[in-house]
């Protein structure tokens, strides 16, 4: 809630939030001058500046970034709320195929390439084999390639 009434007494709390984490500043008075004290113990010339060390420097409305102490505090911490997880299904990937050139292979044999250990092997039989000699399987989930899971579904 933004600060209507700028002229604070001194004691008085602000509190915002930055990136999920909460903060508070108070301000102080001394011969009539006031100041804006962070929990860290930085003193500052007004909420402006003290919104900005927060936020790395960056240019802010402190009027607008503070509000009083107790005032907003109904509204949940962003980090509170639980995260969604979206419905993703990994896609299966082919990690053994298909030499194109066959040349210099027996008869009966074929050869594959593991795109996992980056190695070909022979393999007798035309048929894919489920495992290459250094164990990857056929076929691996692709983390990486994410699909919807009613697309996963209907693959």
């Amino acid at each position: 809630m933004v600060v209507e009434n700028r002229d604070l007494p001194a004691g008085t709390v602000l509190s915002g939030r930055y990136k999920g984490k909460r903060y508070e500043c108070t301000v102080l008075e001394s011969e009539g001058v006031k100041a804006y004290s962070l929990e860290d113990g930085s003193i500052h010339r007004s909420p402006s500046a003290a919104a900005s060390k927060l936020m790395g420097g960056a240019s802010v409305n402190g009027w607008r970034f503070w509000s009083i102490a107790g005032e907003a505090e109904t509204e949940p911490l962003k980090a509170e709320k639980p995260a969604k997880a979206p419905a993703v299904a990994t896609k299966l990937v082919k990690v053994i195929k298909r030499v194109a050139n066959q040349k210099g292979v027996a008869e009966g044999s074929m050869k594959w390439w593991c795109a996992a250990c980056m190695k070909a092997f022979v393999a007798v039989g035309s048929s894919v084999p489920e495992t290459c000699p250094e164990g990857h399987a056929r076929e691996a989930a692709d983390e990486f390639a994410g699909v919807p899971q009613e697309a996963a579904t209907a693959q």
